[in-house]
């Protein structure tokens, strides 16, 4: 091969453009081809219009290599890739005669009546490859126009997906356009900012070529991406063995390994370590803080559950919060969070447990506007502690932040009230 080959990905249809459904065939496949060493330097998203579909292929056509379009391959007379492509390859249509069977085959086993304009999802470009799709009705094509090379592939995402791992990517090796696959590997660092372990890295950086680097910032860590182009496996792994070394040797201090120290997990290692237990009592949250407690492995040694106590009646007869408190202050409240946080520990017989109670919708609630969330934290040895926020936001926005606070709120409770 003389060059690199570069792809280009071109998603077809009015209801992306409109916003109506997010465009993840293109997000995906980018992915994809870049793990296989392709450059994808461009992406269309065009309507279902004949004319701008031509003109999307006609530029395509005269800078990428590849090029993979996803949607427009079915029944309706809305579904215009394969015209627009015969405008722009010079090439007839003609009914693929397996894939029509198949067809066929559908609607006479289900016993129903078969329209017309199904017979459309059987026609190919005359001369092209057909791709039997063994989870959905419209094939893959395949049709190489000059020097570049097409694929054309059904928008749903599940047949476009089987489609590439089992019949484009065995078509693009046939074809000897894989050189290079990409090989990635993460290094997550925590206690040193972004801008910090940049600086610390501004040389390796600037000189990077292959492998490369790119730092991410997380959620209270920093991912190193490390990607190396190479022929095989074992040739990325020593790129990448001699980058991670010169990395880890100016910033070893900071490295937790190559999973980031979430904040859950944090959580959960500082309570198995010191052989506590804890539970929650959430309001305003919904269950998201045990949700996200519960996805990390090992939960189970450390979390007892948590009671969803949303209405007042739940609070006052599940949890026991008292009648008193809920009127004289209201659901939302320092007392209220207080009391949830020592009533769910009692009740679920663990070391510590922590409470959310708020505002997340438009409406105010006891006097409290939206955003106001009371976080509480009781301990069978420490005293219980409160914190107010002042949130700003959409309601689930509103939500996520109260969860990562609470978890903030959490760690900093344990680190003054177990020191050691």
């Amino acid at each position: 091969m003389s060059h690199e080959k570069t792809c280009e990905i071109i998603s077809v249809g009015t209801e992306l453009l409109l916003g109506q459904i997010d465009d993840t065939n293109a997000t995906w496949l980018s992915e994809k081809m870049a793990t296989l060493g392709l450059n994808v330097y461009h992406r269309q998203t065009i309507g279902d219009n004949r004319k701008r579909l031509y003109e999307a292929f006609k530029l395509a056509q005269s800078r990428s290599d590849l090029v993979i379009v996803t949607g427009g391959l079915g029944p309706t007379d809305d579904d215009l890739t394969r015209d627009a492509a015969c405008d722009l390859f010079g090439c007839s249509l003609e009914t693929d005669l397996d894939t029509m069977k198949k067809i066929e085959d559908f609607y006479q086993k289900r016993e129903m009546k078969m329209t017309e304009n199904n017979r459309k999802q059987a026609l190919s470009f005359s001369g092209a490859t057909v791709f039997q799709n063994e989870v959905g009705m419209a094939p893959g094509l395949c049709y190489r126009h000059e020097e570049t090379v097409w694929y054309f592939l059904p928008g749903v995402p599940t047949e476009m997906k089987w489609l590439v791992n089992h019949r484009l990517i065995p078509d693009l090796y046939a074809r000897d356009f894989l050189q290079y696959q990409l090989y990635s590997r993460e290094l997550n660092f925590q206690g040193i900012g972004e801008s910090t372990i940049e600086s610390e890295l501004i040389d390796l950086i600037r000189e990077q070529s292959n492998p490369t680097i790119a730092p991410l910032a997380g959620d209270g860590h920093v991912t190193i991406r490390l990607t190396a182009k190479s022929v095989s496996k074992e040739e990325a792994d020593q790129l990448l063995d001699r980058l991670q070394e010169q990395i880890l040797s100016r910033v070893s201090n900071y490295y937790v390994g190559d999973r980031p120290n979430t904040l859950e997990r944090q959580l959960i290692g500082k309570l198995r370590d010191k052989q506590l237990t804890f539970s929650a009592c959430e309001s305003i949250t919904g269950g998201l803080f045990a949700s996200q407690i519960v996805s990390e492995s090992g939960a189970s040694d450390v979390f007892r559950g948590a009671v969803v106590s949303y209405t007042n009646e739940v609070k006052q007869h599940v949890v026991n919060i008292p009648k008193e408190i809920l009127e004289r202050f209201g659901a939302v409240s320092e007392e209220c969070a207080r009391s949830m946080a020592e009533r769910s520990r009692v009740l679920m017989g663990s070391d510590l447990s922590i409470s959310f109670t708020g505002v997340a919708g438009n409406e105010p609630v006891d006097g409290h506007s939206n955003g106001t969330v009371f976080i509480a934290v009781s301990s069978k040895e420490g005293p219980t502690l409160c914190e107010k926020l002042n949130l700003t936001g959409k309601r689930n926005e509103i939500r996520q932040q109260a969860t990562k606070q609470g978890l903030k709120f959490f760690l900093n409770y344990i680190k003054i009230n177990y020191p050691n």
